[in-house]
């Protein structure tokens, strides 16, 4: 008996050693030689001892735990939690989970409505719908702006990738969703709803008295930038092109496609850098710069933001800010402004890691401080039912108006 005992502590130290070994070799295969990367100082690799102290770690929930839970999805649960250390946006997603977080036909992080007409974010490694759209199943089913999503179709939020989550929100119109809600202290509830199409388009405007033209720019897309053009061009012909002024209304948008971001940012730029992208390797380094051109330079213009503006809005702001393009009106915005990498592995599993963050072209990190407003404006409704920020920003565009003499 004590012969077997020798030989099982023997078995588990050669296996705790096998595995310390792959981990201390896990950076080079997962990142390539650093020789690829000179600018980069080589981190020291962790100590023996304390790979050492994960295996037994490893080897005694293997054992010991109350429920016998296989190696595999022990491995998975340390990659998720050590990811989701990281920040909001870094995801470890199993094999087993992958096809359903790469299928097409699911919203993507920070997605406009989505088929069940909410936006969602991620905060503190929580999801919660930031925004009910109204004529959607959400509304129509009571889910409210502030609910923690607990599960979807039975299946546990916590313990899942954040981004398999998320995914899981979609799927075909008509098709259900089961979700586990929760609002602050009352006890959960579940709701069942029918997916429908999006809600809302990408850009809505309409001519405001005064000649000045309102914009809303709901997500962005890789065609909103053009979008964004056109409608513009439509209240110019239709102001006779004599347009007094431009409220882009950028609040409550959550963000979306960079392209579009930078494109309808370009339109107000005749010059000069955009918005770029600092990381730890050269292939994370980019930078937008604006071309020749512009849809009105001659036009003041006002942003109103708030603090659920989001990475791509956050990308426009900050660039008509920072060129003087713009007069932002508002409350702070949100703060997300990192780039994620999906990395496929060998075993079928997805990485996703935050790899850069953006900057604002006067070098501004928009990651956790988001943009400030040139005019702070609390938000809320008056007796004519006009809020409050865009009531400023017709106030400050009637003060900036070229007499008729100047034109």
């Amino acid at each position: 008996m004590m012969q077997r005992a020798k030989n099982v502590a023997g078995q588990q130290r050669r296996a705790a050693t096998a595995l310390c070994a792959l981990l201390l070799a896990a950076p080079m295969l997962a990142m390539g030689n650093t020789a690829d990367h000179p600018a980069e100082k080589a981190e020291p690799a962790p100590t023996l001892a304390q790979l050492r102290t994960f295996a037994d770690v490893f080897n005694i929930v293997r054992k010991h735990y109350v429920d016998a839970t296989p190696s595999k999805q022990l491995l998975d649960a340390a990659l998720l939690g050590m990811l989701e250390e990281l920040d909001d946006y870094s995801a470890f997603v199993p094999a087993a989970e992958r096809a359903a977080v790469t299928a097409p036909q699911g919203p993507k992080p920070g997605s406009p409505a989505g088929s069940i007409g909410v936006q969602v974010q991620v905060r503190k490694q929580r999801l919660v719908i930031s925004k009910v759209f109204t004529h959607g199943a959400a509304y129509r089913a009571g889910v409210r702006s502030g609910d923690l999503i607990l599960a979807i179709n039975g299946v546990p939020v916590r313990g899942r990738s954040l981004a398999a989550s998320i995914d899981a929100l979609g799927g075909r119109p008509g098709s259900e969703v089961a979700l586990r809600l929760r609002s602050g202290q009352l006890p959960p509830r579940s709701v069942t709803l029918v997916r429908g199409v999006p809600l809302t388009a990408s850009v809505s405007s309409r001519l405001l008295p005064a000649q000045v033209a309102y914009l809303r720019v709901n997500h962005f897309h890789a065609g909103t930038g053009e979008e964004f053009g056109e409608q513009l061009a439509s209240l110019q012909r239709e102001a006779d092109g004599h347009l007094q002024g431009i409220v882009m209304d950028l609040r409550d948008n959550p963000g979306g496609v960079v392209r579009g971001a930078t494109r309808l940012a370009d339109g107000f730029l005749d010059a000069g850098l955009v918005v770029y992208t600092r990381g730890r390797y050269p292939s994370s380094q980019f930078e937008y710069h604006a071309e020749p051109g512009q849809w009105a330079p001659d036009v003041p213009t006002a942003v109103l933001i708030n603090g659920s503006s989001a990475s791509a809005a956050e990308i426009v702001a900050g660039a008509l800010q920072d060129h003087g393009r713009a007069q932002l009106i508002g409350s702070n915005s949100f703060g997300k402004g990192t780039v994620q990498s999906s990395m496929y592995l060998e075993d079928g599993s997805l990485l996703r890691l935050t790899t850069a963050r953006y900057f604002t072209p006067s070098g501004r990190q928009i990651e956790g401080t988001g943009v400030a407003p040139d005019i702070e404006v609390e938000a809320s409704k008056g007796a004519d039912g006009q809020d409050a920020e865009l009531a400023r920003a017709l106030a400050l565009l009637a003060g900036r108006q070229p007499a008729k003499d100047d034109r």
